[in-house]
């Protein structure tokens, strides 16, 4: 059997499913991929009524601008020094989570832990921005507490600028920890048995069964994580960020520049250079740690 007729056997067997896929693909295909398109917005003076073709070609005005505008570098730095934040502090923390509930014996406690850890995930990050203020606003529970234990006078925490970055991290660390665990728990749950045991007979501890068994097995996943993770390196959090800042507070990253620039003064062709430059960088992060990975440990994406 040659390959085009193994192709339509497996075609005509599986087309059913392949009728499903049918949505996902041309969804795909129409908003991440048709509207890459817009991205020409960058290299020109974009206006509106003019349209695509109508606005000035200004090449790589834009993106000397970018790199000109003392907010947009503070931005970076902003962005940058929460992702390497969130990075060093939220990327272990599954991990270590995973290991902690992969160790429960107690099936029943073992599910309960899972659920609690979970359910923080599901609220949207609005919901979680009115909590924060619930929380840690001047008339919050955490002021009622304070002024119950004998403090003088209620504090306004996010408002606190020294503060605010370290909230931002926590609350994530609070909100994603538990999700991020399913793929490591998975990833434990193929580990084959036989191996504990064999240790177990050689007189293994438990951490030494952990060290030598569970983190080996654990590595290739984690390094693909990783490296999907330093993708994200100047991204940040929009909604939590924008649902935090106030007057107070002035802490610019490069998603509530784009929100500022593009939607609220109008200038797309900024918005749009900031965007693909982002992307850009995102890109080269992803493909430099990728390498690094396989020349270093031999795991990566491809």
């Amino acid at each position: 059997m040659t390959k085009q007729q193994y192709f339509w056997k497996r075609l005509k067997r599986d087309k059913y499913q392949y009728v499903m896929l049918i949505p996902a693909i041309v969804s795909t295909f129409v908003f991440s991929y048709l509207t890459m398109g817009g991205m020409i917005i960058a290299f020109q003076d974009f206006d509106i009524f003019r349209g695509f073709f109508g606005s000035e070609w200004v090449g790589f005005d834009n993106f000397v601008r970018i790199f000109t505008q003392r907010k947009f570098t503070v931005a970076v730095g902003n962005t940058l020094l929460l992702s390497v934040l969130n990075i060093l502090i939220g990327f272990p923390a599954p991990i270590i989570l995973a290991l902690l509930i992969n160790e429960l014996e107690l099936k029943r406690f073992k599910r309960v832990t899972q659920t609690i850890s979970y359910l923080p995930h599901f609220l949207s990050w609005i919901a979680v921005v009115g909590l924060l203020y619930v929380l840690l606003g001047k008339e919050g529970i955490i002021n009622d507490i304070r002024i119950a234990f004998g403090a003088e006078e209620r504090v306004a925490l996010l408002a606190q600028q020294d503060l605010f970055i370290w909230i931002l991290v926590l609350v994530n660390l609070w909100k994603e920890t538990g999700w991020g665990t399913i793929v490591h728990l998975a990833n434990l749950s193929s580990i084959n048995p036989e191996l504990f045991e064999a240790a177990s007979i050689d007189g293994a501890t438990r951490m030494q069964k952990i060290r030598y068994i569970t983190i080996p097995h654990m590595l290739p996943t984690i390094t693909v994580l990783l490296i999907f993770q330093m993708g994200t390196l100047f991204a940040s959090n929009f909604e939590l960020i924008y649902g935090l800042q106030n007057p107070f507070i002035d802490f610019e990253v490069i998603s509530t520049i784009v929100f500022q620039t593009g939607i609220q003064n109008g200038d797309y062709s900024m918005a749009t250079a900031i965007g693909v430059a982002q992307s850009l960088i995102a890109l080269l992060l992803v493909v430099f740690t990728n390498k690094l990975s396989k020349k270093l440990s031999g795991s990566g994406l491809i």
